[in-house]
């Protein structure tokens, strides 16, 4: 077992606070988004010795010892890599409208463009390695999350309710917009009225600011436009539209579920669900893989052609994901499972090959000696005993979805 130092990634929508908490460090006003720990060749963790001073990424090591580090079952199934990755995500505003590619697709997309000759660094490059992102996010606060598309009729009811808003403030001209969003929707469907939002940037960026500074008439939280939404889509509208004005990104939020998480919920995505995390502090894990398609809501780059080949264009909710008997939330593949310990008294860890164990709250002493503190993360590898816990806050142990070795 080894100790963690892991980057933070100090994106334009994190908050400023959450994670320096967690880590015991001061709030800056500085964005800190996300903190990684694990392999992935962007950002990977590094082993610290007994005196905590970094001796080797994680990387090098799973790549020079891939069976102690691994295990014969996580090679078998993944290969000679952690084929997960944890992280804590901080969001003070929306992330990206945006979907992550299968495996297959994944595979493709990165051939095609090391074939292309794109850098990895490029800014246009929409496929850093060649695997899929399933992911499963578990809320430490509330936390607001899109994910999926809400049913055509509440969406049709929706655009009713802001046809009515714009006659009333004298908003004639964006009328003619309003009716071809809604007249795609009803002819081609979600797949096509999603495109024309996307593809007609400007003029959909044009209605997105109109619709969020005019009044637009509340109604009872059962009327049909609120379907599939935990708060009035008008709502959601002014929000978004506050940080991204002028962006057709915000007229896609509309059009998604919005949900609303407490802490201990959590939620898992599979490959080509259209989702963006609006707000909150929430544990990740996923796939090992930086793999996003985006449209709209960011400066990144957006690609809408190959967003749109990756979405699946199926209305309905999304269920919550909910643990197993050890406290274990599975996601949609075998890349990952989140065990979730909160008063233990020699609980068994759940281990499946490799783990990462985050403490965020409160300490936990490991049957080996090992004491963990709040921002204390360690890698366990495969080669390590089975392994008991002690104490009470909140430990996170993240590893692969594999029938348990532990």
């Amino acid at each position: 077992m080894r100790f963690l130092s892991n980057t933070v990634q100090r994106y334009a929508w994190g908050a400023p606070s959450g994670i320096p908490e967690i880590l015991g460090q001061p709030v800056t006003g500085e964005p800190a988004a996300e903190l990684w720990m694990g392999a992935h060749p962007v950002a990977p963790s590094q082993l610290l010795d007994a005196d905590g001073q970094p001796v080797a990424s994680l990387l090098e090591w799973v790549e020079t010892a891939p069976e102690a580090a691994l295990g014969k079952a996580s090679i078998d199934a993944f290969g000679n890599r952690l084929p997960f990755l944890l992280k804590i995500l901080a969001a003070e505003t929306a992330l990206s409208i945006q979907a992550h590619p299968s495996l297959d697709q994944a595979r493709a997309g990165y051939a095609r463009e090391n074939a292309a000759g794109i850098p990895l660094d490029a800014p246009e490059r929409n496929y850093k390695d060649d695997s899929h992102k399933p992911e499963l996010i578990y809320a430490l606060t509330e936390f607001h999350a899109l994910c999926g598309f809400r049913r055509p009729e509440a969406i049709t009811a929706m655009l009713d309710r802001f046809a009515s808003a714009l006659e009333t403030a004298g908003e004639n001209t964006q009328l003619p917009a309003l009716a071809a969003w809604r007249d795609a929707l009803t002819s081609g469907g979600l797949q096509q009225a999603t495109g024309l939002l996307l593809r007609e940037r400007d003029t959909y960026g044009s209605l997105a600011d109109t619709l969020a500074h005019i009044a637009i008439d509340p109604v009872p939280a059962d009327d049909p436009s609120h379907a599939g939404s935990a708060v009035d889509p008008a709502l959601t509208l002014r929000e978004v539209q506050a940080d991204f004005p002028h962006d057709p990104g915000v007229l896609v939020a509309l059009i998604l579920n919005r949900l609303r998480l407490e802490p201990g919920q959590a939620l898992a995505l599979d490959a080509g669900i259209l989702h963006a995390y609006l707000g909150g502090l929430g544990i990740e894990i996923m796939a090992s893989s930086d793999n996003v398609l985006r449209g709209g809501l960011t400066s990144k780059h957006i690609d809408v052609d190959e967003l749109d080949a990756v979405v699946t264009y199926t209305p309905g909710q999304p269920a919550l994901a909910t643990p197993d008997e050890a406290g274990v939330l599975r996601g949609a593949t075998d890349d990952f499972a989140l065990q979730v310990i909160d008063i233990a008294e020699d609980r068994q860890v759940h281990r499946a090959g490799p783990a990462i164990l985050l403490c965020t709250s409160g300490t936990f002493t490991c049957s080996d000696g090992t004491r963990l503190q709040a921002g204390d993360s360690v890698f366990l590898a495969a080669e390590v005993p089975a392994l008991t816990v002690s104490g009470s806050g909140r430990l996170f142990v993240a590893t692969t979805g594999l029938p348990d070795q532990s």
